[in-house]
């Protein structure tokens, strides 16, 4: 069935590669932002243009992001930001008189820092890491608001807790790109240096889960398409990670570069581990298959030569 779609955000990592993904499909989607006129913190005027607009679904992509260094430098301003957006989305479809559905993309910072494989029934148990709080913590709130807002008013919300994502779209900028894109930018601009020397920030040695960010829009198009009920969180996950150092020396390969290792210690290492569980996705996408880790980094990479 056709859908009217509204991604807010959708200029940004996730709503780039959307566009991307429903490029050729039936639905009709309109991506807007902060540079279309479309601010979350405005609640009046972004009430306004969703009441005119009139959507039958919303993609909520937007978010306040950055580096781990980011996300504590900016601390208050990150939390405040993600919270009001959440808060304001939710308020308005609220008062809007159209039955819409809302699918959230949260980061698995949300998770407790300490924990060996992330699955949905523990996401409860434990402290976020105090490097990501400012990020995860809103993450959380939106899934209460979701909640509290489907029992008041209905309103029904699917939440995927997604990995660390990269590919193409993300920010240009180190310190507000995802942390693999921020690898591969890094070395790719090292390379044209003298200094043959890549600095790893932190000690290298957390564990990751990635993403391809073109999966993530697969799934949000599968989820739509066939109108599936979740449960709720659920991951989308691979129960699969990498050290960040096994990482570097993956993109050093595919670049085929001959770069020393150096570590920058005064950089934060963040969660030692973060690999989703994902029991409940398999139940639910059994037969999905995800972008392997090498394929994705040289697709990345292809589209980073074309703007570095």
């Amino acid at each position: 069935m056709k859908k009217k779609i509204l991604v807010i955000g959708g200029h940004g990592f996730l709503g780039r590669n959307l566009q991307e993904e429903f490029k050729n499909s039936v639905h009709d989607v309109r991506y807007e932002s902060r540079r279309t006129g479309w601010d979350l913190s405005k609640y009046e005027e972004f009430k306004s243009k969703l009441e005119t607009l009139n959507p039958d679904m919303i993609i909520n992509a937007a978010a306040h992001v950055g580096s781990i260094n980011y996300v504590t430098t900016n601390a208050a301003d990150v939390c405040h930001d993600n919270t009001l957006l959440y808060l304001n989305l939710y308020k308005a479809i609220s008062e809007v008189p159209k039955e819409m559905t809302v699918i959230n993309a949260i980061s698995n910072c949300s998770y407790p820092g300490v924990i060996d494989i992330q699955d949905e029934e523990i996401w409860w148990e434990g402290k976020i890491h105090p490097s990501v709080e400012s990020y995860g913590m809103p993450k959380k709130t939106g899934f209460i608001l979701s909640e509290c807002y489907k029992k008041q008013y209905g309103i029904q919300t699917t939440n995927l807790i997604i990995p660390n994502a990269y590919g193409p779209h993300d920010y240009l900028e180190e310190e507000r790109t995802h942390a693999m894109n921020g690898i591969i930018m890094r070395m790719m601009r090292q390379i044209k240096t003298d200094n043959k020397k890549f600095v790893v920030w932190g000690t290298g040695t957390p564990v990751r889960e990635w993403i391809y960010m073109p999966d993530t829009t697969r799934i949000i198009r599968e989820i739509i398409e066939k109108e599936m009920s979740l449960p709720n969180p659920i991951n989308l996950g691979q129960a699969h990670g990498i050290a960040i150092i096994d990482t570097v020396h993956m993109v050093k390969d595919i670049l085929e570069c001959d770069l020393g290792i150096e570590f920058d210690l005064t950089k934060q290492d963040g969660a030692p581990k973060k690999v989703l569980g994902n029991k409940l996705f398999r139940d639910h996408f059994p037969d999905f298959k995800f972008t392997e880790y090498r394929e994705g980094i040289k697709n990345t990479i292809r589209y980073y030569k074309e703007l570095l």
